[in-house]
């Protein structure tokens, strides 16, 4: 249109006065007055055409109002190959069962959920690259994840960075979110929570199980140097230190070993009466079957991870296994459901049914990490996201939401309650009310023993020994 005017302006005659008689001179001097005022004419024609154009485009990339949601994007992210495969795919399994019973009842709010798996196969580089691949070709909102504290760590980043949330269920060591991401919400308990289950457990019960004074207990410590074993052996290093227990030994062995034996030995040769371990799910094996070769007995071995899983038990079997102590999550198969509220303690009874069903194997401490996490995000935060937004989810309205939740202890599957820390505490969005209980082996079942509010059984020692386990 700009170009219209202007380009009739330079087609129109310059029309002098028909009256007037001019000299060559004069009709010169006129003529060059008239073009000065055409020209003056198209320079502030073409400002002003140039100010609306402007300011149209300043009216364009002003922030529209967005449209409702039509369907919530939810990225499942979980090592489902290589060695962490076990129990991450039991968490992957355990929040899938949630999503798609949230479906079941209509969505959130009337907001179906679409779900999309992806396999970070046990490494933080493939996690990262598959994050950004669920972003990028199925565009989703949420990741839920991770497991594994190494794998999270690397998804984090990429989250943050394309305003996506990371909704976190496995994954325990504080370092994962040491850059205060906004975007990273946590359901479980972090390695200090484990460290405190286990400094509760040991001054309260076994302490005057094996007959002495807690300060003159003999404590071991053991992990692998991932950065989930890491941040729970310091955490229990670093607290019962604290509150004066004597240490007599902290091991650190590579995750990738082959031969724990000379980890065994430096153990065996410090004569503990309690060992706390913190493996994965090959090196639990490795570690067990060594202390078996080299007759390592102590009267409680305190584990967690892969000391929890299916495959410590079918390894060993019943008799292998029995005494032996895990601190992590409740397992919900045999957590006891008495004191969740009604209508929780109803679904996760059906929850755990339908996954043993569906995988073979009891609903223990991962999929119930599944499960929990999942449930507090689609009961709670996303119907609140929707009406703080209008229906509309963002990922603020998501952070503004889960600033807001205050679910009690008994308002989820695992137990314990839900109130995400805010940006004024040193790391947001952790879960302050996440907790760790003990399990124990017990005739072929991880059964929770402590705290009693949640135990399905009572906790025995000391552990028999390997000559005992043998007969």
């Amino acid at each position: 249109m700009s170009a219209r005017i202007l380009q009739t302006l330079d087609r129109k005659p310059l029309t002098l006065k028909s009256s007037t008689i001019y000299t060559p001179l004069a009709y010169a001097v006129e003529r060059d007055k008239i073009a000065r005022r055409v020209a003056s004419m198209k320079k502030k024609l073409s400002l002003g055409l140039a100010i609306l154009a402007a300011f149209g485009l300043a009216i364009s990339a002003m922030p529209q109002a967005t449209a409702a949601t039509k369907s919530i994007k939810i990225g499942l992210l979980f090592p489902t190959t290589g060695p962490m495969a076990l129990l991450g795919t039991d968490q992957s399994v355990g929040a899938e069962m949630v999503l798609k019973w949230a479906n079941t009842k209509g969505g959130i709010k009337g907001i179906p959920i679409e779900i999309f798996k992806a396999d970070s196969k046990s490494s933080p580089a493939e996690g990262a690259t598959a994050a950004q691949r669920l972003i990028d070709q199925n565009g989703v909102q949420i990741i839920i994840g991770s497991y594994s504290s190494g794998i999270a760590a690397a998804i984090a980043p990429v989250a943050q960075r394309n305003d996506v949330i990371l909704w976190e269920v496995g994954a325990v060591s504080p370092a994962v979110n040491s850059q205060r991401y906004s975007n990273f919400l946590r359901t479980v308990g972090v390695s200090a929570t484990y460290a405190a289950a286990d400094y509760d457990f040991t001054v309260n019960f076994l302490a005057k199980k094996l007959g002495k004074p807690a300060k003159e207990l003999r404590i071991a410590i053991a992990n692998n140097d991932g950065a989930f074993a890491t941040s729970v052996g310091d955490a229990v290093n670093s607290l019962f230190k604290k509150k004066g227990l004597k240490i007599v030994a902290k091991e650190v062995y590579p995750v990738t070993s082959t031969d724990l034996t000379p980890t065994v030995l430096k153990l065996k040769a410090a004569a503990p009466d309690i060992l706390f371990l913190t493996p994965d799910a090959n090196d639990a094996l490795l570690f067990w079957q060594t202390a078996q070769q080299q007759n390592f007995d102590v009267d409680a071995l305190v584990g967690s991870s892969g000391i929890g899983g299916a495959g410590f038990v079918a390894k060993f079997g019943a008799a292998g296994v029995e005494g032996v102590y895990d601190v992590e999550a409740p397992a919900l198969a045999t957590m006891s459901t008495d004191t969740l509220e009604p209508t929780v303690a109803a679904l996760t009874k059906e929850w755990v049914k339908a996954f043993a069903a569906s995988e073979g194997h009891p609903c223990a401490v991962h999929c119930g990490d599944g499960i929990g996490g999942a449930y507090t995000l689609v009961t709670d935060v996303l119907p609140r996201a929707l009406v703080l937004k209008n229906t509309t989810l963002t990922s603020k309205g998501i952070i503004a939401a889960a600033m807001r939740t205050n679910i009690k202890e008994g308002g989820t599957p695992q137990g314990f309650g839900v109130k995400f820390s805010n940006t004024s505490k040193a790391t947001p969005g952790e879960n302050e009310r996440a907790q760790s209980v003990i399990m124990q082996w017990q005739g072929g079942s991880l059964k929770v023993v402590w705290p009693a509010n949640l135990a399905s059984s009572t906790p025995a020692a000391p552990m028999v020994t390997w000559a005992k386990r043998s007969k």
